[in-house]
């Protein structure tokens, strides 16, 4: 229903005779429409938890490189369901539904604030920057790449080197010389293909 008609086409009645149940059971299971769009994005992250945790064990960098990856990869393999979920994402922020995305947005940051914590520790950074808000801006600089996908603005490809952008542009305001050096040389990567 969010595929096809964004927030404004889901409705709880539509919901329950598609589901086989009545409105005040969604009301007592879910809560209102609103909780219901934002219990997908949370089973969003539930399953990108999964794909994390299916990945071998990285620590620093190479953690929040996982991330990105393994974000791509699940958002990108079911475009229907993940772009239908960016766009109730877009709709909702700014409205007054919005207070409801914070602990979603705090939740997904986590990833990245641990990655960060953890190549501070590693001696990758060097620990000038806090590592919550570095980890937030890193998760917040990637969602407007995958919102402009989710609206069909931008194709796949280039969201995914928006993102390895993102994170390598954010970590570099931290990086260690040595580190840097790297980091600009996976940056260029991305760059080729955004110059075009």
């Amino acid at each position: 229903m969010l595929a096809d008609g964004g927030t404004g086409g889901l409705t709880l009645r539509g919901l329950a005779e598609n589901s086989g149940v009545t409105v005040p059971t969604i009301y007592n299971l879910v809560g209102c429409k609103d909780q219901v769009v934002t219990s997908l994005i949370a089973a969003a992250l539930d399953r990108l938890d999964e794909a994390l945790l299916g990945l071998p064990s990285a620590r620093g960098i190479a953690r929040a490189e996982a991330a990105v990856g393994a974000s791509v990869t699940l958002f990108f393999g079911e475009p229907g369901r993940y772009g239908a979920v960016f766009r109730a994402l877009q709709e909702m922020q700014g409205s007054k539904e919005d207070r409801l995305l914070g602990p979603l947005f705090r939740r997904a940051g986590e990833v990245y604030c641990q990655a960060v914590s953890e190549a501070q520790k590693d001696g990758d950074l060097r620990g000038r920057l806090r590592a919550v808000p570095l980890g937030h801006h890193i998760l917040h600089a990637q969602i407007e790449g995958f919102r402009l996908w989710g609206v069909g603005t931008l194709a796949a490809p280039v969201v995914r080197a928006r993102a390895f952008y993102a994170l390598y542009v954010s970590l570099l305001a931290d990086a260690t010389k040595p580190v840097r050096k790297r980091l600009l040389e996976q940056l260029r990567e991305s760059e080729s293909i955004l110059d075009t």
